[in-house]
Formats: C-alpha cells, sequence, structure tokens
C-alpha cells in the first residue's frame, strides 16, 4: 500500500509538472488586451464592410434639411475644443517635468521618463503618424458631409474601401476619435486599484468627443470605431513594451542622467558667465 501511494504521489507531481507548460502556452484569449483588441477591430472592419447602411444611417440621425445642425451648436464647439485643449494640457504637464528636472537636476523626476516617452510616442504614432499622416491622407474617403447621399458632391464610399474622391485630410479614419481614444493611456499609467475611477469619466468625455464628430457630419461610425481599435492596439503595444518591459527601467535611468547633465551643465554655463560679467568690473 505505500508503494502504491508513493507511485500515485510520483505520478500527481510528474502529471504537475507537465501541466504548469500547457498552461503557459495556452492561448491567451479575451484576458491579453491585445488579443481582446485585434478580435474588435477585425468584427468591427468586417460588420461595416458587409453591412455599409450603418455607416449611412447613423448620419442620417445627425441630417436634417439643412446639413448638420450641431455644428452650429455653440456647445458641441466648445466640446470639441475641450478635446484639442485636454491634449494640450497633459502635453504642457510632460514638457513641465522635463524642464523642472532641467531646473532643478538633482532631484527626481516628478513624471517617470518612461511614462513620457510612452504618452508622447502613443500620441505621435498613433494619432499622429498612422492615422493622420497615412489613412486619413491615402485613403480617399469622403466625409459624410461631403457625400452625395447628405447633399455633397461626392460617392458614398463604405470602410476599407480607397480610392475615392477625396485627396487628403479625409474621413477613414477619425483623427479626433484618434486623439480621444489615446487618453486612456493615462488610465494604464494609474495605479490598477484606481484605474476604474480615471476610466469611467475618460470614457465619457471619450464617448462624447467621438460622437460629437460624427454630429458634426465629419466623421462616419466606421471611422470612429476602426480609429479607436488601430489607435487602442499602438497604444498597447507601446505599453507592454515601454512600460512593463525591460526597456521601461533603461529608459529611465537614460532619460534621467541625460536631463541631469544638461541641468547641470546649464547651472555651470550660468554661473561661468557670471564669473565672466563680474571680472572686468572687479578690475574696473
Amino acid at each position: 500500500m505505500a508503494e502504491r501511494r508513493k507511485d500515485e504521489t510520483a505520478e500527481e507531481a510528474m502529471g504537475g509538472a507537465t501541466a504548469a507548460p500547457k498552461r503557459g502556452l495556452a492561448w491567451p484569449g479575451w484576458r491579453d488586451p491585445i488579443v481582446a483588441t485585434l478580435v474588435y477591430l477585425v468584427a468591427v472592419s468586417a460588420l461595416f464592410a458587409i453591412f455599409p447602411g450603418i455607416d449611412t444611417g447613423i448620419a442620417g440621425l445627425f441630417h436634417d434639411q439643412t446639413g448638420f445642425p450641431a455644428s452650429r451648436i455653440a456647445t458641441l464647439v466648445a466640446l470639441r475644443h475641450f478635446g484639442e485643449q485636454t491634449i494640450g494640457f497633459v502635453l504642457i504637464v510632460l514638457l513641465a517635468a522635463i524642464l523642472a528636472k532641467i531646473l532643478w537636476p538633482l532631484r527626481p523626476m516628478g513624471v517617470r521618463p518612461r511614462s513620457i516617452v510612452f504618452l508622447v510616442a502613443g500620441l505621435a504614432l498613433g494619432p499622429g503618424l498612422v492615422v493622420n499622416a497615412i489613412f486619413k491622407n491615402f485613403s480617399g474617403r469622403p466625409r459624410p458631409i461631403q457625400v452625395d447621399l447628405f447633399g455633397g458632391p461626392d460617392m458614398f464610399m463604405r470602410a476599407w474601401q480607397f480610392g475615392g474622391q477625396c485627396v487628403q485630410n479625409c474621413s477613414f479614419i477619425s483623427g479626433e476619435a484618434a486623439t480621444a481614444i489615446w487618453l486612456v493611456s493615462l488610465v494604464l499609467l494609474a495605479p490598477k486599484t484606481l484605474r476604474p475611477f480615471f476610466a469611467v469619466p475618460l470614457g465619457v468625455v471619450i464617448l462624447a468627443l467621438s460622437i460629437n464628430r460624427m454630429a458634426f457630419g465629419g466623421h462616419f461610425a466606421s471611422d470612429v470605431m476602426i480609429s479607436w481599435g488601430i489607435t487602442l492596439l499602438i497604444i498597447l503595444v507601446l505599453h507592454r513594451v515601454i512600460i512593463l518591459g525591460p526597456l521601461g527601467p533603461r529608459i529611465d535611468r537614460a532619460v534621467e542622467r541625460a536631463l541631469t547633465r544638461a541641468g547641470i551643465g546649464l547651472r555651470q554655463f550660468a554661473s561661468g558667465k557670471g564669473a565672466h560679467k563680474d571680472g572686468p568690473e572687479r578690475k574696473a
């Protein structure tokens, strides 16, 4: 009996040892936000490509005989400016953190360098390069206000159908929706316990800014939702590489070291320049 128990124990141990690698190699599924975002992007793209009437139907909800009246409502115009001002405020805070480090080089930075790199890289690569520089300039998709269904001169183009009559700054995909979803980056930088408290109000802001552009006749629903997916995918990849990966501490050390040297060098230059100015006065 004792030998049987030993054999069973050994088999269980071997089974447990072999089970662990299987769990590690299992497909991450919905637990991986990058995989979930890819699935979302494919599903949304397929939906609007197969059923383009969804785009025109939603756009029609904001259109009347006068065009897109929401674009003439002062409150909604102010909301659009609020989105631009929010992005500007975040960038000012990041710039202030860099300048503070240069002015007080021996103090640690108020914002982690890797967080600054992550936020700036996400904004530059997502809304900046991929959305505005590439998609909007080469998709050729006219905006709702430009298509013949809503009184414009151009023909409607479905999502992912390139070669329309728009030449540049086109409808596909939405730049302002990309900039709005970029605010998710701030949630990812917050402690996990506090993320829900930041996610809810920021989610409302993201939704309001994105729908606002649709109400103005500036974008179709597919422009907005696909822009969300592409930008979020870029943000999540950058977050994994820059914030969670081994590259993060290296960025922290390199940026801290560089700004410390710059700050000390600036102080030495200022003090040396001041001493140079004082020298002739003493001789006189």
